[in-house]
């Protein structure tokens, strides 16, 4: 019993919190004029602020979380987290007339509001979870459609579950006493500690988190400016914050319809990927950076060296799988024009999503459902199933986990061949570790892999008994693995249309990707205990 009052206070106090920041769209909302939307989160605020804060009330005198109350604080936390984020959309839905409606949807466009899919409570609950989880697959199918408070909403949810719900709720509101914080804070799958203690991590974190979400808006409006001139100071701020909010989170989601490619400018795909290596790039470098006051730092650090190597092969890499032509002339194109052309198309395509898709950042340029298998099943095992650094708000493996196992195998290799009572001491980065200490090192790393690999597989076979005809192998685990990666490129699978078996399923691979699926596990094997 006191252990289910230690969840439920925990739980209630990040719900307290997630209801305190709906008032931030709500006033964007006002400030647009948008009132339907903003009324429903001023009602929505209202519901999980009190629904959070009646919980904490009631369990203030429960003892604090141990390690395996923490990961089950983490799993339903953020389960309970996008279920009462999923409410402003609900509410929307149904309260905005028509005519309202109708006026979010830009000039000449021949469409509904997207506001209208949410009148399913699944697809709301989809939107809010792939918001936190900083995965970008939508619901809001024309985004412009949605309105300037939503469009905030779905950015400012990514961008507060970029950097984690409870790192940020131990950074403002509650400070665990003893091992707790430390349990709590580790329970969002960061392992990390700037700072002596628990609380002045977790600030740190998000002065670095902010810090640099700040810079990115002002490199993103500037170049905006300069490329786009014509685009309007408004809607070049509006977006400018937005994208940098899910690009430092790794979220993706985007204020235009077909993300960035809604620019229809070469100029601005290539503005926008610094926006989404920045977010890969983890936060512990950025500390150093600023404490050390020594830009090294990044150089320093094996998983950016390893994230920039795996840029210059995968952009190669896919690029060549998605050239049509390579300059060959025949007939019709004596010169290779045509050639030339595709070869252009290719290298653009390769170099924006793959950096999309390693950093997990979701934003999408090209139609990947057109795309050949080659093409599609190198991006997977290319980039989004390792993904970023450790640290940073991607997902997938990470980088520092498929670096441990690589340079495992390489060891054990080389060990055959030292003599009897030589040093084997393992070198991963700046640290050298004893074979002990090197051996756990690599079997954590490789059973995550393992069962990572495993849910991944399970969730395809999943999937294939519910698809559609229409869609290849390659589109499935095209689809699961973007999913379970929180990267948010699509092959055409995800939409309002999908078998409700794939939503649920996205949705839970979704939720246990971001958490890096131990909470999950601690939480369905308390349950099965019971």
């Amino acid at each position: 019993m006191a252990a289910t009052k230690t969840v439920v206070r925990d739980i209630g106090a990040l719900q307290v919190l997630i209801g305190g920041l709906m008032v931030v769209p709500l006033l964007v909302s006002l400030l647009y004029r948008e009132w339907y939307s903003a009324l429903s989160f001023l009602i929505a605020a209202g519901i999980t602020a009190l629904a959070g804060g009646a919980a904490y009330k009631l369990c203030e005198d429960a003892p604090e979380p141990k390690r395996h109350h923490a990961m089950i604080v983490a799993a339903l936390g953020w389960f309970a987290t996008a279920a009462f984020g999923a409410i402003p959309f609900v509410i929307a839905a149904y309260i905005t007339p028509p005519a309202v409606l109708e006026s979010f949807v830009p000039a000449g466009a021949n469409y509904q509001s997207s506001l209208l899919n949410f009148r399913n409570p699944i697809h709301a609950f989809f939107e809010s979870m792939s918001g936190y989880t900083t995965t970008g697959l939508t619901m809001s199918v024309h985004e412009p459609s949605v309105g300037h408070g939503f469009l905030w909403y779905r950015s400012q949810m990514q961008w507060i579950g970029g950097a984690g719900m409870i790192v940020l709720s131990l950074a403002i509101l509650r400070q665990p006493r003893g091992t707790a914080g430390l349990s709590l804070y580790q329970s969002e799958a960061r392992s990390e500690q700037l700072r002596p203690s628990i609380a002045g991590t977790a600030r740190a974190i998000w002065k670095i988190y902010v810090g640099v979400t700040a810079l990115v808006a002002v490199y993103l409006a500037a170049a905006t400016f300069l490329v786009q001139p014509g685009y309007g100071i408004e809607n070049t701020l509006f977006d400018a914050i937005n994208h940098a909010m899910t690009g430092q989170s790794t979220g993706g989601f985007s204020t235009l319809d077909d993300s960035i490619a809604g620019y229809d400018s070469y100029a601005m795909e290539v503005v926008h990927i610094p926006a989404m290596i920045t977010g890969a790039i983890s936060i512990p470098v950025y500390y150093g950076i600023v404490s050390e006051r020594d830009i090294r730092e990044f150089t320093r650090d094996s998983q950016v060296r390893v994230l920039f190597g795996l840029f210059v092969v995968g952009v190669v890499g896919l690029t060549a799988f998605l050239a049509r032509w390579v300059g060959v002339p025949y007939s019709g194109d004596p010169v290779g024009y045509l050639g030339r052309v595709a070869t252009s198309q290719a290298f653009r395509d390769g170099l924006f999503q793959f950096i999309s898709a390693q950093t997990t950042t979701g934003w999408q340029t090209s139609a990947i459902g057109d795309w050949n298998n080659g093409a599609v099943m190198f991006i997977v095992f290319g980039a989004m199933l390792l993904g970023g650094a450790a640290g940073a708000t991607v997902g997938g493996i990470k980088i520092i986990r498929g670096y441990v196992i690589a340079r495992g195998i390489s060891w054990e290799v080389t060990r055959v061949f030292l003599p009897e009572h030589a040093v084997d001491d393992l070198r991963i980065g700046e640290e050298t570790s004893r074979a002990d200490e090197a051996n756990d090192e690599i079997r954590a790393a490789a059973t995550f892999a393992f069962t990572y690999l495993l849910l991944l597989v399970l969730s395809l076979f999943l999937l294939l008994a519910v698809l559609p005809s229409d869609f290849t192998l390659a589109d499935a685990i095209f689809e699961v693995a973007t999913a379970q990666g929180t990267v948010g490129l699509s092959s055409g699978i995800t939409g309002p249309g999908m078998p409700v078996i794939a939503e649920i399923l996205f949705i839970f691979q979704m939720w246990v990707g971001r958490l890096e699926i131990i909470p999950v596990l601690v939480l369905l094997n308390s349950i099965l205990r019971r």
